[in-house]
C-alpha cells in the first residue's frame, strides 16, 4: 500500500519525467485498473474471422494451437444432451452485415467416450466432478455459443488412451 501511494505521490509532481508516465499509460492499458471499468471499451474491435483467445466466467478459453490447457471444456452439444468433454480447435467471430463483431463461435472436437472394457475410476465418486474419457477426439466438429458451455475443464492423461476430465465449474 505504502509503495503504491507513493508511486502515485511522484505521478502527480509537476517534475515527474514524461518517461515514467508513458509507463504508466502502457501499464494502465495493459492492466485495465479497478477504478476505471470503462476502460474495457477502449481495446481495439477484432476484425479478423477468427481469434486467440475469449474471456468467458472469468477465465480465458483458446484453440488447442494457441494453449492446450485453456482448450479444454465441459459442454452441452444440444440443449437436451448431457454434457460432454471436448476440446476448442478454432474461435471464429461473428460479424454483422456493417462488418462489426456481433460475438463468437466455438469449433470444438468432442472426445470419445471410454470403451466399455476399459473401467472409470471415478463413477465410484458421484460428488467428484470428474469422468473418465478416451484421449481420441471426434472427426466432426460441434459448432457451440458462449451460453452451451458448462465450465471450463482439466486434463489429465493418466494412462494409454485414458483422460480423466474434472470441472472447474464455479457452481
Amino acid at each position: 500500500m505504502a509503495r503504491t501511494a507513493n508511486i502515485r505521490r511522484w505521478l502527480r509532481r509537476p517534475d515527474c519525467p514524461d518517461a515514467i508516465r508513458v509507463l504508466k499509460d502502457l501499464f494502465d492499458k495493459c492492466f485495465v485498473p479497478v477504478s476505471r471499468p470503462d476502460a474495457l471499451n477502449e481495446f481495439v474491435e477484432r476484425k479478423g474471422t477468427h481469434r486467440a483467445y475469449v474471456a468467458h466466467d472469468g477465465g480465458n478459453l483458446s484453440p488447442f494451437k494457441t494453449h492446450p490447457g485453456n482448450s479444454t471444456i465441459i459442454y452441452r452439444p444440444l440443449p437436451s444432451e448431457p454434457p460432454v468433454a471436448g476440446q476448442i480447435q478454432s474461435i471464429e467471430n461473428l460479424h454483422n452485415r456493417d462488418g462489426q463483431n456481433t460475438g463468437v463461435r466455438l469449433h470444438v472436437c468432442r472426445h470419445n467416450l471410454l470403451s466399455k472394457a476399459l473401467y472409470d475410476p471415478f463413477l465410484r465418486f458421484p460428488h467428484f466432478n470428474a469422468k473418465t474419457y478416451s484421449t481420441t477426439l471426434r472427426a466432426a466438429e460441434d459448432i457451440i455459443g458462449l451460453d452451451d458451455i458448462v465450465a471450463h475443464a482439466a486434463r489429465y492423461d493418466y494412462s494409454h488412451g485414458r483422460s480423466v476430465m474434472v470441472s472447474l465449474s464455479r457452481q
